[in-house]
C-alpha cells in the first residue's frame, strides 16, 4: 500500500516557488556588482521552470502575469540606474563669502 501525494498543495507550492523566485530578484541588487549579472543569469534559468509550473496549476493568465511581473524585475532594475546616472548636476551656487 503507498500513499498517494495530496494534488490540492501542488497550485499552493507553485506559487511559493514564484514568491521565492521573485524574492530573489529583489535582493539581487543589493549584490556586488561583478555577482549581479550571474544572479540574473541564475534567476532565468531558474524562472523558466517555475514559470512553467504556475502556468500549468494556476493557468495562462497568471502566468502571463507572472512573465510580466519576472520580466519588469529583470530589466526595470538597469534602466533605473542609468536614468539616475544621467540627471544633471546642479551648478554651484554664489555666496556673498564665495565672491570675496
Amino acid at each position: 500500500m503507498t500513499a498517494t501525494p495530496d494534488l490540492a498543495i501542488l497550485p499552493l507550492l507553485a506559487l511559493a516557488g514564484a514568491a521565492v523566485w521573485l524574492t530573489l530578484a529583489c535582493l539581487t541588487p543589493r549584490l556586488n556588482r561583478r555577482w549581479q549579472r550571474r544572479a540574473s543569469w541564475v534567476l532565468v534559468l531558474a524562472g523558466v521552470p517555475v514559470l512553467g509550473w504556475l502556468t500549468l496549476e494556476w493557468g495562462p493568465g497568471l502566468g502571463v502575469l507572472g512573465f510580466g511581473l519576472g520580466l519588469l524585475m529583470l530589466l526595470g532594475r538597469p534602466t533605473a540606474r542609468r536614468r539616475a546616472a544621467r540627471l544633471p548636476t546642479p551648478a554651484p551656487m554664489n555666496t556673498a563669502e564665495g565672491q570675496r
